[in-house]
């Protein structure tokens, strides 16, 4: 009976700790986001650099007054100053003529990236204009397109490309904006109807995106509490179980990368 109960006891513990240290998405997530983080490690070449830890009221940010002030801040955060765009503003779309209507914008509203003519052009949509920190968010993603244009396939292939582009924003500093902006629900009113109107961008769910967040504060020896208190309040335990994965997972995570093996992830 005494070893039955310590038999119990033992596999108690064992699922205690075991859920302590499981990250808030599925093992195989958590897994191509480690070779992500490789893969980019990779083309990138970027070993001696330090990005910044990207968080709200980030006094190069909150210092723009325009959005193509925000946008050049958001290129000297990631190193691209002397990168050669075109920023261009697109009408977003009219919210419905029915106040009970709970609309949704897709990722499509929000950003793009494309070269016409061999020239980079960047546009975003006019309904970020009022969060500029989702706004520098979107921007740091559609850098990242232009970042790895020529960087080849992800790991997955193809089909994860605009993820890797999600997961690469996070690598140059900006996880915890990416996260916070994932997903709004927000209430409108313009003096004769108001409604409400919830917006979902990036390829990443949140969980996914406080994962990648808490691989580059361990990358880059950030302190992950810096991180998880700038989150949204519902986002903050998923960071706190994310850096303990990482922790117990990879507790020397520069080494962890050098490790991956990207032929397994048809990295070519």
């Amino acid at each position: 009976m005494i070893a039955l109960d310590l038999a119990r006891g033992a596999g108690q513990l064992y699922i205690m700790l075991f859920s302590r240290t499981k990250p808030p998405v599925e093992r195989e997530e958590y897994e191509w986001l480690l070779a992500c983080f490789a893969w980019l490690r990779t083309v990138l070449d970027d070993a001696d650099i330090r990005p910044e830890l990207v968080l709200p009221g980030n006094p190069e940010l909150s210092a723009a007054r325009t959005a193509s002030e925000l946008f050049d801040a958001v290129k000297r955060l990631a190193g691209m100053e002397e990168w050669v765009c075109r920023l261009e503003r697109f009408d977003a779309p009219t919210r419905p003529s029915d106040p009970r209507i709970v609309t949704e914008v897709s990722d499509a509203a929000v950003g793009t990236f494309s070269v016409v003519d061999e020239e980079v052009v960047i546009r975003y949509s006019s309904a970020m204009l009022h969060q500029p920190e989702a706004l520098a968010a979107t921007f740091a993603h559609e850098l990242c397109h232009y970042l790895l244009v020529n960087a080849g396939d992800p790991p997955g292939g193809p089909d994860l490309l605009e993820h890797a582009i999600d997961c690469a924003a996070v690598y140059i500093g900006f996880g915890v904006l990416l996260a916070n902006s994932a997903r709004t629900f927000e209430q409108w009113n313009d003096g004769e109807w108001s409604g409400w109107q919830s917006s979902a961008s990036g390829y990443l769910s949140e969980q996914a995106l406080v994962t990648a967040t808490a691989m580059f504060t361990a990358l880059h020896d950030y302190p992950w509490e810096q991180a998880r208190d700038a989150l949204k309040p519902y986002l903050q335990g998923d960071l706190k179980k994310a850096a303990a994965a990482v922790r117990k997972d990879h507790p020397d995570f520069k080494a962890a990368l050098k490790s991956v093996d990207l032929l397994q992830w048809r990295y070519a």
